[in-house]
């Protein structure tokens, strides 16, 4: 059993009340789409709107993956770009968002405040950027309260999957 399944399981199975991420596995919400077929996807998804995740490392690899590699090859450098690229206006408050995620980043990495951030290349000397940003992302989707949930070791691991070697 995972470690968010038991962490689940201890509070009493699998809480309705908890966010639709938490149960599904998939912390940074990714949406359900034909074009894409994620390892470790289960495609029995409960809510059809969102991947469903047989573990959350899956769904971290995922994340990575689509900010890492994907937006990088369209272009999308900034990290104001990734925010409103990942929750559009139409569907999030993305200034607050950005503006969350961009704080916390600062205050982990211990840089001076800056208008916006570019995006590093995926290497080893970025990892922990990618994990940070990978965590923070989660809190937003959801919810800080349910910080207990986001697992960095295995942000850690799936950044190994994807980038082995690095």
């Amino acid at each position: 059993m995972t470690n968010e399944k038991s962490k689940i399981n201890a509070m009493g199975g699998d809480n309705l009340s908890l966010p639709i991420g938490i149960r599904q596995r998939n912390h940074l919400n990714i949406r359900v789409n034909d074009k894409n077929h994620w390892v470790g996807e289960q495609f029995r998804s409960v809510n059809h709107k969102f991947c469903t995740f047989e573990d959350e490392l899956f769904g971290y690899r995922a994340a990575l993956k689509i900010i890492a590699v994907t937006y990088r090859k369209r272009g999308i450098l900034q990290l104001s770009g990734v925010i409103s690229t990942w929750a559009p206006r139409s569907e999030n408050n993305t200034s607050m968002y950005f503006a969350y995620v961009l704080a916390r980043l600062i205050e982990k990495m211990g840089i001076q405040k800056v208008d916006d951030f570019f995006m590093p290349e995926p290497c080893i000397t970025f990892k922990d950027f990618y994990v940070s940003l990978i965590h923070y992302m989660a809190m937003v989707e959801i919810g800080a309260e349910n910080e207990k949930f986001i697992n960095d070791k295995k942000i850690s691991q799936a950044f190994d999957m994807l980038f082995p070697g690095l």
